[in-house]
């Protein structure tokens, strides 16, 4: 590449074609972080405004291309879906659980990392959306084997 013109068509060229890459790149990632996260989880939690803990367990599974949860805590089992999505313009990604309990919306904002064993470990803030909450509630999921 001894022509100057070619040299910066193809600086000018590469930069714009993997832009155009990245959107299909960011859904296999998608694709993923979703078979990643997929599971049955121990989960250890504290309830939305309020000093009550309780424990239970979560499956994160997939029905329709779709993630979908079942939560079990207290006897009581409640279905749910969950998605990740971006936050922080873009720049990072939770998995968000949306359920409802007691007639409320309930929404969880989750991030996950590894575990020793390479499994998800996932910690969430758990809110009632379009509320200000004082005190959210948590949630811990560990991987059941």
């Amino acid at each position: 590449m001894n022509n100057p013109f070619i040299r910066r068509l193809a600086l000018l060229f590469f930069p714009l074609f993997s832009l155009c890459l990245a959107p299909a790149a960011f859904a296999e990632v998608d694709e993923l972080f979703m078979q990643y996260l997929q599971g049955h989880y121990q989960l250890v939690g504290k309830a939305i405004d309020s000093d009550a803990s309780y424990t239970g367990k979560m499956s994160i599974y997939e029905q329709d291309g779709e993630l979908k949860v079942r939560r079990e805590i207290e006897g009581l089992s409640i279905q749910g879906t969950a998605a990740i999505e971006p936050v922080l313009n873009g720049d990072a990604k939770v998995l968000r659980i949306r359920f409802q309990q007691q007639e409320r919306d309930i929404e969880a904002s989750c991030l996950w990392r590894g575990d020793l064993d390479n499994y998800a470990r996932i910690s969430c803030y758990l809110y009632h959306p379009g509320e200000d909450t004082e005190n959210p509630g948590l949630e811990a999921l560990f991987h059941l084997r």
